[in-house]
């Protein structure tokens, strides 16, 4: 539910130079090459993937830029162009965002967000604003989308209010999305909780998904749990655990209650030479026979980094 953070502030400004390869598991067991991400220049990003006959094309190239900075604020321009499976390119989109600081922990964000239409030519599409205030170890940002109706003009029709809180280790963050209905109210349809705990060489992570039910009721539909524990080497292991209404493959009961397990992940990071990231995924899921026991772990990708790798490679 985040997606504004990357649409408003271009993160890929600060970007090194760097490379990132995506390994998956086929069928037979064999380790094939999926997806490539380059960074070159700061702000410049390009993701690639393997097509049907073999060839790496791209799927998505971004670029950033910053068209004026000031004390009191800066204005960036984003431009991701996104292609299909043959690369050929489907889709232009050019964010202009303006960011001013306030005093007394005040900042807003203004973007326009263009998009190209069937003939190319860019159309204005979105306008989102941000508003945030902090005071002490609280933050609150209040996200509002507009968006073109039918007679041209441009009505509010999403808005978002995130609150991040901070004491000690512990971050509590509450992303709430409300949509506009057809009588012109506001109701919230989903909402994401995620919490943090990061002390010592251990960061214990837990993401709650909330969405409205069948009965119109708030209701728990995802949970993430996870546990990343850092060596003195610089290696981690982080393990996952993915809870929902029902595993893969299990239709879902109405009279049952509560979370399932469906999925635990085994994430292990590892620096190599040169400055070098080796990452592994592994996976566990539940067997038809037996819901409440995890099966045997399956590797289905490897992630191969170089260059300025701090981060945990892009995937």
């Amino acid at each position: 539910m985040k997606y504004w953070v990357s649409l408003f502030l271009p993160a890929t400004l600060a970007l090194a130079q760097s490379a990132v390869t995506v390994y998956t598991t086929d069928l037979s067991g064999h380790r094939i090459p999926d997806a490539k991400v380059t960074s070159t220049e700061p702000g410049q990003r390009t993701f690639m993937s393997q097509s049907l006959n073999g060839r790496q094309v791209p799927l998505q190239a971004t670029e950033a830029r910053v068209l004026s900075e000031s004390p009191a604020g800066r204005v960036t321009e984003t431009i991701t162009r996104r292609y299909d499976a043959d690369g050929k390119l489907v889709e232009t989109e050019r964010v202009v965002a303006e960011e001013q600081k306030g005093a007394g922990g005040q900042s807003s964000i203004k973007a326009t967000v263009y998009r190209s239409d069937l003939h190319g030519r860019m159309i204005e599409a979105e306008r989102r604003a941000i508003e945030t205030v902090t005071q002490g170890s609280t933050t609150v940002s209040d996200v509002v989308v507009n968006r073109p109706t039918l007679n041209g003009t441009f009505e509010a029709t999403e808005k978002r209010k995130v609150t991040t809180v901070t004491e000690g280790s512990v971050t509590r963050e509450t992303d709430a999305l409300a949509l506009k209905t057809p009588g012109g109210q506001f109701t919230e349809r989903a909402r994401e909780i995620r919490e943090t705990d990061t002390a010592g060489g251990l960061t214990k992570t837990n993401v709650a998904n909330y969405e409205l039910n069948f009965t119109g009721r708030m209701e728990m539909m995802r949970q993430q749990a996870g546990t990343t524990t850092k060596a003195a080497d610089g290696s981690e292991i982080t393990e996952v655990n993915l809870y929902a209404v029902a595993p893969y493959g299990i239709t879902r009961d109405e009279r049952n209650e509560g979370q399932k397990l469906k999925e635990q992940q085994i994430i292990v990071r590892t620096p190599g030479l040169g400055g070098t990231v080796l990452e592994s995924t592994s996976v566990r899921r539940p067997t038809l026979a037996d819901q409440s026991k995890l099966g045997a772990p399956v590797k289905i990708s490897e992630t191969v980094c170089t260059g300025k790798c701090d981060a945990p490679p892009a995937r």
